[in-house]
């Protein structure tokens, strides 16, 4: 078989990767991306990650303002006729007329063990939930969101102190060994795609900020596993005497107190949480409103954090 001949679907940094290993391993026509999107107080319009990735591996890059009905877009595709479409973060969903281009299909890496966690966020709220281990997926993409067969998976345990930050970075390592494991196996027909099981589907929503607010009448594992899956974005937090202080990492306590939910306790020098089930957290980094991220004791010793104070 020839090299294949390849077309890029991405946008944002956990992309590039893809990116450069799909130009690697296969003749790589053409890169599609989202437009330049105004970033900063001044609004100065910035090219996505993917763009400054390709243009600087001299890849042409085309950034359409939509893909559905879009006559140029798919007569570009029509002349290159690529014998596939990897699609890694892009942000829209990909339409049936662009999906049925190429001759092995569009295929898709997902980082979450489907049918679980379907959608924009999947590594965040596995941890959310307290997952154990997840995956990440090759598959064949159809017209629904991440519903397409499955090509191959590769399983990985979270442990519990894992970020959403370290889990990608894992997840990425492990995805572009699937890349190229099992996409040439999947166009050699070595590998089947098997339709996914509809019943133990379930979505993870794209994140907002208001999700990060701290609920201090949740459990202090659900806290903490809120803390590993919204850092570093949006990060839980909650206001201390009237102002924000972000929880930035964490760690279940043996001790308990019947304390109200939310109180502060300093113990041997270090901030604890009061949590709903009378569990405590202890607070090993944190950030106060207008301050750089400390540890809980730095914390302590500023006043940001006294005994007896309560997350509002």
């Amino acid at each position: 078989m020839g090299r294949l001949k390849t077309v890029f679907m991405g946008t944002p940094e956990i992309s590039v990767p893809f990116l450069k290993k799909l130009n690697e391993l296969t003749d790589l026509k053409l890169v599609i991306t989202q437009p330049d999107k105004p970033k900063g107080r001044k609004r100065k319009l910035a090219p996505p990650p993917v763009k400054i990735e390709a243009e600087k591996l001299g890849i042409k890059v085309i950034q359409p303002e939509k893909i559905k009905k879009n006559e140029e877009l798919l007569n570009k595709l029509k002349e290159i006729n690529p014998d596939l479409i990897l699609v890694v973060a892009y942000g829209k969903i990909i339409p049936e007329t662009i999906l049925n281009i190429p001759k092995y299909g569009c295929l898709n890496i997902h980082f979450s063990a489907l049918p679980k966690y379907r959608g924009a966020a999947p590594v965040n709220w596995a941890i959310v939930n307290g997952e154990v281990i997840t995956e990440v997926c090759l598959m064949k993409m159809d017209k629904g969101l991440d519903t397409g067969p499955i090509i191959d998976c590769i399983p990985e345990p979270i442990e519990l102190e894992d970020t959403a930050e370290d889990l990608f970075k894992r997840l990425t390592e492990k995805g572009l060994k699937l890349l190229e494991n099992s996409m040439f196996k999947y166009v050699e027909g070595k590998l089947k795609p098997v339709p996914q099981n509809e019943e133990h589907a379930s979505y993870a929503p794209i994140i907002k900020k208001e999700d990060g607010k701290l609920d201090v009448n949740l459990s202090a594992l659900d806290i903490h596993n809120r803390v590993r899956g919204f850092y570093p974005w949006p990060s839980v937090f909650g206001k201390v005497n009237g102002k924000t202080v972000k929880i930035l990492k964490t760690f279940p306590s043996e001790k308990t107190s019947d304390e109200k939910p939310g109180t502060i306790l300093v113990l041997d020098k270090k901030p604890y949480l009061v949590c709903g089930d009378g569990h405590l957290l202890e607070l090993i980094t944190v950030q106060p409103e207008s301050k750089k991220s400390m540890d809980g004791k730095s914390a302590v010793n500023g006043g940001y954090l006294k005994h007896g104070d309560r997350f509002e």
